[in-house]
């Protein structure tokens, strides 16, 4: 099966509870590559129902806000701005997204990623930080292409499969912050 998804054809939306079951297929069907490069789950997610609970949990008690893009009514991507619990670092949050392997380097990312930093901008965040791997060039490519700059490089950060992998740390600066 071949995705065809244009940027006009997808919508953004906020995840919600009745997104639960499609959340878990969409999780469920993430490929070994996707889920390298996105490692929130960490690099295999061995149960995507406990992946989704947790994802929940975390909207629910508001430390994380999750975008889900939808192609018609399945879910092709899952984006989230973690929330800072200190009072000192309340104006940054920490950004992720992932799409599903079919849905890569269509430019529905960039649609994803515009909504998060709009309604990032309307929360009064200041920075977006996010840390993506160095050999991730699509992802960085993205992040860039919307105004993120390099703030740093964590060099052998990780050791995956006796392969080292350097961190790159990303920041989109908005408003007071810029």
């Amino acid at each position: 099966m071949t995705a065809q998804a244009a940027p006009g054809r997808v919508r953004v939306t906020k995840l919600h509870n009745e997104h639960r079951e499609a959340f878990e297929k969409f999780l469920s069907e993430l490929d070994r590559r996707t889920t390298y490069d996105y490692t929130h789950f960490g690099y295999k997610i061995a149960s995507p129902a406990a992946a989704a609970s947790g994802v929940f949990k975390e909207v629910a008690a508001g430390k994380v806000v999750g975008y889900i893009l939808l192609d018609k009514e399945r879910i092709v991507g899952f984006g989230h701005l973690d929330l800072f619990p200190e009072k000192e670092k309340r104006h940054v949050v920490k950004l992720g997204i992932v799409l599903h392997q079919r849905y890569q380097g269509k430019g529905i990312g960039k649609k994803l990623l515009d909504a998060m930093t709009i309604d990032a901008a309307e929360m009064g965040i200041e920075k977006i930080w996010l840390a993506t791997y160095a050999d991730n060039r699509r992802a960085r490519e993205l992040y860039r292409s919307r105004g993120f700059i390099v703030e740093g490089v964590f060099r052998k950060e990780e050791k995956v499969r006796c392969r080292y992998r350097d961190i790159v740390s990303m920041a989109l600066f908005l408003g007071k912050g810029k």
